[in-house]
């Protein structure tokens, strides 16, 4: 018995395969903001750290367009050991970032990260937790 396969069954299966897979990519999107010395100013009233990063990403899925902005806190100082007291300050910080770009509707969420850096001997151990939040909710 033979198999009998046409090419525009092969393509209907090609096309049926392509169109149930999920398309994403992802870019950075840079962060523009009013004034940033006046902005590292308010986040140094909030917080203490070795270092304050700022990441913006867009990524697009089937078409769909979301951004996140990821601020990195490095060695903060007192930081809450609560998950509530924690957020609260999360959502403290991403409010006076969020508040001072030039679009304040540039970014759809705001992930706040607490990240804990230790080096010893060359090595380099790092720990983090965070939580993410919506625009709207800031």
């Amino acid at each position: 018995m033979k198999l009998k396969i046409s090419i525009p069954l092969i393509i209907a299966l090609f096309v049926v395969l392509l169109a149930s897979c999920t398309m994403t990519s992802t870019k950075t999107k840079d962060s523009v903001f009013n004034d940033m010395v006046n902005t590292e100013k308010e986040l140094t009233k909030i917080i203490t750290a070795e270092a304050i990063n700022l990441n913006g990403k867009e990524t697009t899925t089937n078409k769909k367009v979301t951004s996140d902005l990821e601020i990195n806190i490095t060695n903060g100082q007192n930081i809450p050991t609560t998950d509530n007291e924690r957020k609260a300050l999360g959502k403290s910080i991403a409010t006076v970032v969020k508040n001072n770009l030039k679009d304040k509707n540039e970014f759809d969420t705001f992930q706040v990260l607490f990240i804990t850096k230790v080096e010893s001997g060359g090595i380099t151990k790092r720990n983090w937790v965070g939580d993410i939040l919506n625009s709207s909710e800031l």
